[in-house]
């Protein structure tokens, strides 16, 4: 057999045969496995007892039994191993020969051509030198004399060079030197003369050695070939079991030579150990001579029945076997591989299997864990991702996760969800009610509000009654815990927006002025001027500048004229907290207010004016923005740390690290104990004991970071029951700071905006059109009689006089398509049986792109309207006079006329004269009228064309 170690130095590329750039070495071998190596002329046998040793322990035997077989039949020897090399690592080697027989057929000698195919495809191996080999080959067994062989073999030898053409080959007696561009091999032929196989190049080379590596080896092969072929028969080496004893005696794995006892009609009947190898013997604990001639039985006891018929099964049919057996009396494993070389001989390899088997069974259970443990951690990130994503409703989030948990369940084909909140479904495709189920509720503030549910549709065999794995129930629980702290969240975001968006409709909507200002001190801490921080367009209005201008400026800055008045009425407010109200006069225009001057908290002062010049007050601020929000959960999303029973954190995600702005090193370093805030650490008690004691925790509390800032946390726990760690705990924690603060934000919010609602001069009311009014100012008692308490819950339309409901249906109409309605004015009715004009502002409340409701501001115009009515009243009445002073005054000239012609008839010239007289000074009486009448008519057109009446 070919001596697997590769020691033929590989050649360069250009060196490599025609056809393949790969590595190759040229061998021979005794049919024993032993390669003869030429020494001078003499025949010697060279052995290496370590190369067995560095053979891949699958291929040993293997390589042994085919070796074997073709000795045997005399077939190609075609054979692929793995051999360590020198750096430890396995080289395959593809390995092919060919049997030389001499004269009378025995096969004297093997020789042949080794690639190595580490890495590459396998070749299709027409390489020159194994045809050259074969065909020498041949022509040895043609029979032919020995100077016939010569003369073929020389002519053969040049087509395994890669030159043929420039090559020349004769094989000539006695010595033969070695010299440039010259290949000398001897041929030993044992008792024939000595000769030489010569091969020379037909030019002058331009080197020294112009051959390759493997060519020498090709000339020095062929050279043994000739020697051994044409030696006398009896000189052919006898086989020997040297080379087949070492690797038996080598090999990784148990091996027995076994006779095998046949009864008279040749079939197996007993099997009797020849010879065992130095594994079996430590196998057994028995040296080799104590069973070698023993029944097999007898020798090893231990033996099974089924290995026992494998044995005879092969004895019999001589097809050879390779199977895995276990013995369950002790728990082992065994690869057996059982081959018959001989008609009356066994072989058995055995190789101890059991570790690598539990280590296949400890890897197979290791990857179904990473793998359960990967898939939740892709759904959880699924989840996160669906919940972090802008814009989204709660119902496209439930929908969602409700779509995508199933991927997260060991057979996610068959598996489908259902999420239910408040009574309204979400599912995922296919889902049916199914027995086979698994449930976590989701909790909202305390309150079940709904569950997560997955199920499998079909039943499975394999289920044995508990469908679901122990870490999906892990997985479900912490997608409904993610569920409920998301459904809290958004459902706050939603209230606090729309309290937001409310409240600033109504501080827009206000008909009196406002202003945030910011107190500005001098060093001693005294108030000496006012920052404009916020206002509303009323109050833009009064400075007469647009709020993008005013935002920043200072008061004395504007108005240097009020310095004097203001600063000791503002700064006894911002010293005091104590609210003034006051008439003051503003010095540019001459207008009057009425301002309610307050201190809303320290630093800060805020004005409420109404003028009263024009009597018409200006709308209250009802709210100001001044908490934006920030993001609630940062991009990060929840930290997740793995901590050990003393408290230790062993692993922590990026959001953890963040969260707390410590790094890995000092975070491995510290025990999660430290990171609790200390006035809460006593409470918090051992991480470990609460978590084995509840089968996993939920808690908030406080933390303190690097910084030495506190944050509170909403802590998951649970224990990682299959860490394989001795119980390490999973602790998921969720940063909710920001959203303590903003529950703490949105009650002061509406405290301070009802507050502003509560100090309105005008009426200020909402009504919901299932409810009716919610909510009304206390100026409705200033202005209709009646307390809050009385009209909650009641309709505005109910306390309409019937003469302007078609006004108040007309601005019904307009809000119910969502359009905003101002200075309509309505007649009600007071408490005391009276009317009172309400001007009104009106502006629609939209839930979800319906109109719930509606938002009115109202001030009473009772006064305006009656002044108004005695105005028109007495124009009227006005016009009515002249046009009859004009008649009368066409009345008065016929008369006169008569009297004046009776006049200038009377004899009496005196009393003629005094009538003539009379009479001009009722005719100038008389166009005084008529001019008069013309001018008030002139008066009257133009007020109706400027519509002042």
């Amino acid at each position: 057999m070919p001596s697997p170690d590769f020691t033929a130095t590989a050649p360069d590329n250009h060196d490599l045969p025609a056809d393949e750039a790969i590595p190759c070495r040229i061998w021979i071998s005794g049919p024993d496995g032993v390669a003869p190596a030429l020494r001078k002329t003499t025949l010697e046998e060279r052995s290496d007892p370590a190369w067995a040793g560095n053979l891949h322990p699958e291929d040993a035997g293997r390589m042994l039994a085919q070796w074997e077989r073709c000795n045997d039949t005399g077939l190609l020897w075609r054979c692929n191993y793995r051999i360590r090399d020198v750096d430890g690592g396995y080289r395959t080697i593809a390995s092919r020969g060919i049997p030389v027989r001499d004269a009378a057929g025995r096969i004297v000698l093997w020789a042949g051509v080794d690639l190595d195919v580490t890495g590459r495809d396998e070749p299709c191996w027409q390489t020159r030198e194994l045809c050259t080999l074969s065909a020498v080959a041949r022509v040895i067994e043609g029979g032919a004399d020995v100077d016939e062989v010569f003369r073929e073999t020389a002519a053969l030898l040049p087509r395994g060079f890669r030159h043929p053409e420039l090559v020349s080959v004769r094989i000539e007696p006695g010595t033969a030197v070695p010299g440039p561009g010259r290949i000398v091999a001897g041929i030993d032929t044992e008792g024939h003369s000595a000769r030489q196989l010569v091969v020379e190049c037909r030019r002058v080379p331009e080197r020294d050695d112009p051959f390759l590596p493997q060519e020498h080896a090709l000339v020095r092969a062929v050279a043994a070939m000739l020697g051994v072929a044409v030696a006398p028969v009896h000189a052919g080496a006898a086989t020997s079991g040297h080379q087949y004893r070492l690797l038996f005696d080598q090999m990784p794995g148990a091996g027995l030579l076994l006779e095998i006892l046949r009864d008279a009609s040749e079939n197996p009947a007993g099997l009797r150990v020849v010879r065992i190898n130095r594994k079996a013997a430590e196998s057994l604990g028995r040296p080799p001579e104590e069973v070698v001639g023993v029944d097999l039985p007898k020798a090893i006891p231990a033996i099974g029945t089924a290995a026992l018929d494998l044995f005879y099964q092969v004895a019999a049919t001589g097809r050879t076997v390779h199977r895995e057996v276990s013995s369950p009396e002790i728990g082992s494993f065994y690869e057996l591989k059982v081959y018959r070389p001989q008609h009356d001989r066994l072989v058995v390899i055995a190789g101890d299997v059991t570790e690598r088997r539990r280590a296949e069974e400890m890897l197979r259970e290791q990857r179904i864990a990473l793998d359960n443990r990967v898939r939740e951690l892709a759904t959880l990130y699924a989840v996160s991702s669906v919940i972090e994503r802008p814009g989204n409703s709660v119902e496209e989030v439930l929908r969602d996760v409700a779509a995508l948990l199933p991927v997260g369940w060991l057979h996610p084909e068959d598996a489908a969800a259902r999420i239910v909140v408040d009574g309204r479904e979400y599912r995922s495709a296919g889902f049916v009610e199914s027995p086979r189920r698994q449930e976590s509720p989701i909790v909202v503030r305390g309150r079940i509000v709904g569950s997560v549910e997955v199920c499998y549709r079909h039943p499975r065999p394999e289920d044995d009654g508990a469908p679901f794995l122990v870490d999906e129930r892990r997985l479900i629980d912490a997608v409904a815990g993610r569920l409920g702290r998301v459904i809290e969240r958004m459902r706050a975001n939603e209230a606090l927006a729309k309290s937001e968006e409310k409240y600033r409709l109504l501080f827009e909507q206000m008909f009196e002025s406002y202003t945030l200002y910011e107190v500005i001190r001098d060093d001693e801490g005294n108030p000496v001027d006012y920052r404009i921080s916020e206002l509303n367009e009323k109050a833009a209005e009064v400075f007469d500048r647009s709020r993008e201008e005013l935002v920043g400026q200072r008061l004395f800055d504007i108005f240097p004229a009020i310095r004097e008045g203001a600063r000791a009425l503002y700064g006894e407010v911002a010293e005091t907290g104590l609210p003034v109200q006051r008439r003051l006069q503003e010095p540019r225009t001459g207008r009057w207010y009425d301002l309610q001057i307050y201190r809303p908290r320290a630093g800060m002062l805020a004005v409420t004016g109404q003028e009263i010049t024009e009597q018409k007050k200006a709308e209250l601020a009802l709210r100001e923005s001044e908490e934006r929000f920030r993001g609630i959960f940062e991009q990060a999303g929840t930290g997740i740390a793995l901590v050990d029973p003393d408290g230790r954190i062993m692993e922590a995600n990026p959001a953890f690290v963040r969260m707390f702005g410590y790094d890995e090193d000092e975070l491995y370093a510290m025990r999660s104990y430290d990171l609790i805030y200390p006035p809460d650490r006593e409470e918090a008690g051992s991480l470990h004991q609460e978590t084995a004691l509840m089968k996993g925790l939920r808690r908030e509390r406080r933390y303190l970071t690097k910084d030495g800032r506190i944050v509170w946390g909403r802590l998951t726990m649970s224990l990682l029951h299959d860490s394989g760690e001795g119980g390490l705990v999973i602790a998921m924690l969720e940063d909710i700071t920001d959203w303590r603060e903003m529950q703490n934000a949105l009650a002061e919010s509406e405290e301070r905006f009802r507050e502003i609602a509560q100090r309105s001069f005008d009426m200020i009311y909402t009504c919901h059109r299932d409810r009716g009014i919610t909510y009304i100012s206390p100026a409705v008692t200033r202005l209709l009689g009646y307390t809050p308490d009385e009209l909650i819950g009641h309709r505005c339309h109910d306390y309409v006089v019937p003469s302007s409901l078609p006004v108040w249906e007309e601005g019904r109409k307009k809000i119910a398509r969502g359009e905003p309605v101002e200075g309509i004015e309505v007649e009600f009715r007071r408490k005391d049986g009276s009317v009172a004009f309400l001007e009104l502002n009106e502006s629609p409340i939209v839930e979800d792109g319906h109109v719930v409701g509606v938002q009115i501001v109202g001030r009473d115009v009772s006064d305006r309207v009656r002044y108004e009515d005695m105005r028109l009243q007495a124009f009227y009445q006005i016009e009515q006079n002249i046009e009859q002073f004009a008649v009368l005054a066409d009345h008065i000239r016929l008369p006169l006329q008569v009297i004046l012609g009776m006049a200038d008839l009377a004899d009496d010239e005196v009393m003629s004269a005094k009538i003539r007289e009379q009479v001009e000074r009722i005719n100038a009486i008389v166009r005084q009228l008529d001019e008069g009448w013309v001018e008030s008519r002139d008066i009257r057109e133009f007020l109706r064309r400027n519509e002042l009446v």
